[in-house]
């Protein structure tokens, strides 16, 4: 975005409306009292959000689907993963192998969680989008490509470490620079209904990457997966990353960053500012994080795996998930613009206490059939929609401009990589040893935890994002 080079005015170029700045003499800069202005009497200037362009929606949408097709894509092929880069002789070792290599990738996530999000504070919320692509295209082009154990032995799972990585810290800062980004160009009274479109994409994103393993699976020999098919996914998505990268460089900056783009900022104080003045804040949103992305990971990803794993045929699990997605995506802008009716907080205290209550009956209750998976995942994800719709825009309206992104993103990944990523792994785990009926009771004292924590959620559904 340009700005007029008059010291007067400078042109809002989402609505072209110029925006006048007054003189020292103005009484709205000498009076505290009047909104815009801080404690100490210095003007912090209004904002007020302009209708929520389509191309901004589409440019941060689009993106996080092909994020989010990155990611799940892994997890959809990861029996063949384990398959070409782990040695073969012990099939059970090699997916747990893989599975522990999804995991590291959330390890990277707070990594990411913090450096990108410390961009996107910094230098603005359309460059941090930017960087995000680049990274998850790049580690999923790199695993498209990457040789199998077969070919060059330890190397392999080395590499394909390497693109976890930058998948994993791409992760970590995707979520903030959308929220964030998402939060400020809606207006107050539709930020639930825009936020929304965060995980809309993120679930299209996961039914891409679930409609490329059905078609897959349809048209290819097993031989022919196994050798060169499970490499074109991988391919297709860096492929789709270019489209994803041009889109968000034309985006315009949001005038909330904008107004505060000239403030002082050093990584240590966003990071002290962050744990003084913000811990209650930051602890919240690391239980928040982790309760939903496990339950998101178990229910939306992994379980299609899982049951497929104990008999299942994997073209049914395949269906029941792609049913019980579209029905979940239905559901969120419904939740966001009840949120903005209602609040956030007692969608976000519903389904901590939802999770708490269903979860340990959801297990005992699943089996190895169609019917039954399309029915506990299409229930468990509606429980999920409560926070999915709202959850990422109320985690940002709980920090200022100023260390939006790191405050989101930080908490965020913590979470994610504590809880998240070690649910497939664990949940397989406790299923091996005998003893999995401990798992849902794991996710049910998590959850209750989490419950006890959101009661201190701030609303800020009305506020303007700038004035938080």
């Amino acid at each position: 975005m340009t700005s007029n080079s008059s010291p007067f005015c400078r042109l809002d170029e989402t609505n072209s409306t110029p925006t006048l700045r007054r003189s020292a003499d103005d009484p709205l800069l000498r009076n505290p009292s009047v909104r815009g202005a801080n404690s100490n009497g210095n003007h912090k200037p209004a904002h007020t959000a302009s209708p929520t362009p389509k191309r901004a929606l589409i440019g941060a949408g689009v993106g996080n689907a092909l994020e989010w097709f990155d990611w799940m894509i892994y997890a959809q092929f990861s029996v063949l993963l384990s398959l070409q880069f782990f040695p073969s002789g012990n099939p059970v070792a090699a997916l747990l192998s893989t599975l522990a290599v999804f995991g590291a990738g959330f390890l990277f996530r707070p990594l990411g969680g913090y450096l990108l999000s410390l961009v996107t504070d910094r230098r603005g919320r359309r460059t941090g989008m930017v960087v995000t692509i680049l990274l998850m295209a790049g580690g999923t082009l790199l695993i498209g490509i990457s040789p199998t154990y077969a070919q060059v032995g330890v190397l392999a799972p080395i590499l394909l470490l390497v693109a976890r990585g930058c998948q994993g810290m791409s992760a970590g800062g995707e979520l903030a620079a959308v929220s964030t980004y998402l939060a400020e160009v809606s207006p107050p009274k539709r930020r639930g209904l825009y936020g929304s479109v965060l995980y809309i994409s993120a679930t299209v994103g996961s039914l891409a990457a679930t409609g490329i393993a059905l078609l897959l699976n349809a048209t290819l020999s097993e031989s022919q997966l196994q050798d060169w098919g499970w490499r074109l996914p991988f391919i297709f998505g860096a492929l789709i990353g270019v489209i994803a990268l041009m889109l968000r460089r034309n985006l315009h900056e949001t005038s909330a960053f904008e107004s505060t783009a000239t403030t002082p900022r050093s990584p240590g104080g966003v990071l002290a500012t962050l744990l003084r003045d913000h811990r209650a804040d930051f602890l919240r949103l690391v239980l928040l994080a982790g309760l939903s992305g496990l339950w998101y990971y178990i229910f939306a990803s992994y379980l299609p795996v899982y049951l497929t794993g104990r008999g299942l045929d994997a073209s049914a699990a395949l269906w029941a998930n792609v049913i019980a997605l579209v029905v979940f995506i239905l559901s969120l802008p419904v939740v966001g613009a009840i949120s903005d009716r209602y609040g956030r907080r007692v969608l976000i205290l519903a389904f901590c206490a939802g999770a708490a209550i269903t979860v340990v009956p959801l297990f005992a209750l699943l089996e190895e059939t169609f019917a039954r998976q399309l029915i506990l995942q299409t229930f468990a994800l509606l429980i999920f929609a409560l926070f999915a719709a709202i959850g990422p825009i109320a985690m940002a309206e709980q920090f200022p401009t100023e260390i939006r992104a790191v405050g989101l993103g930080l908490p965020y990944a913590i979470g994610a990589a504590i809880f998240g990523g070690t649910a497939p792994f664990i949940m397989q785990w406790l299923s091996e040893i005998g003893i999995g009926w401990v798992f849902p009771w794991y996710v049910a004292i998590l959850a209750a935890c989490t419950f006890v924590a959101m009661l201190t959620l701030r609303d800020h559904g009305d506020s303007d994002m700038a004035d938080i």
